[in-house]
């Protein structure tokens, strides 16, 4: 096994976090990336924090750590730090980065003085590699709450730790008489969220006066509390969506066959 090391995202590692390991990909990679970095710019004054893993000096992973009052995922709760995403390179997955960068969340959380670190995981029935449960758990975290594969995880460091709590989407569909509706939740901390909404407008433009376009971006506090929904289409009041980014040929699908 290779020798990786930890530090604290530094200017020459922003563009591979930005993007997830996908830099000078794609002009729409690419574009995702800018409001990302300009989040975590925005709030490092909070607490917002960013590992990066490297190997041979190179990124080959990262982790964020931020207060649950400002973690575009969720869940709620106080006096918690949560883990909203964990990546590394899938070339780099046997060389213990990921193990590296949640111990390093958890050195950082406890040395601020959370009551315990949180973790918005998934119980895939598969060995997908986005946030799996199952590899939290092997380091010590423990389930607090479940629906379907979507779960709660978290190491409490304090005996009066509250657990956090699962979002509970509080979403109203208000229609418009000859019109469909098209409601977009997106936050800019995810680049597929980021790239999910320019699609839809994209698409939404194509239609003109048919279509309304209601936007939401879920880091507004008030719009967290109210709607509980970071990440969410629906096309007046279903929901679409497909896990990874909507493609547009699917959104212009859905909304043609609304109006219809």
């Amino acid at each position: 096994m290779q020798q990786i090391t930890i530090r604290d995202m530094q200017p020459e590692d922003e563009a591979f976090v930005a993007t997830c390991s996908h830099v000078n990909e794609s002009p729409e990679n690419d574009a995702a990336g800018i409001p990302r970095l300009a989040w975590l710019r925005e709030h490092h004054a909070e607490g917002v924090r960013t590992k990066v893993a490297l190997l041979e000096d190179k990124p080959v992973g990262f982790a964020h750590l931020a207060p649950i009052e400002l973690s575009p995922w969720g869940p709620l709760g106080h006096e918690l730090a949560v883990l909203p995403c964990l990546f590394v390179k899938f070339d780099s997955q046997k060389e213990g980065a990921g193990t590296q960068l949640v111990q390093a969340c958890e050195a950082e959380a406890r040395a601020c003085q959370y009551k315990a670190l949180v973790v918005p995981a998934y119980y895939w029935k598969d060995d997908f590699w986005f946030m799996p449960a199952r590899f939290f758990e092997h380091l010590g975290y423990e389930a607090v709450q479940r629906r379907g594969i979507e779960a709660l995880l978290w190491k409490p460091f304090e005996p009066d730790a509250a657990p956090p709590q699962l979002l509970e989407p509080q979403f109203h569909f208000e229609a418009v008489p000859g019109k469909v509706v098209i409601t977009l939740f997106w936050n800019a901390f995810c680049p597929t969220s980021s790239i999910e909404a320019q699609r839809v407008r994209k698409v939404v433009r194509e239609f003109g006066n048919a279509v309304i376009l209601r936007e939401y971006q879920a880091e507004n506090p008030e719009t967290f509390l109210a709607c509980q929904c970071a990440r969410a289409i629906y096309i007046n009041d279903n929901e679409i969506g497909w896990g990874y980014e909507a493609p547009e040929e699917g959104i212009r699908a859905a909304i043609s066959a609304a109006i219809r």
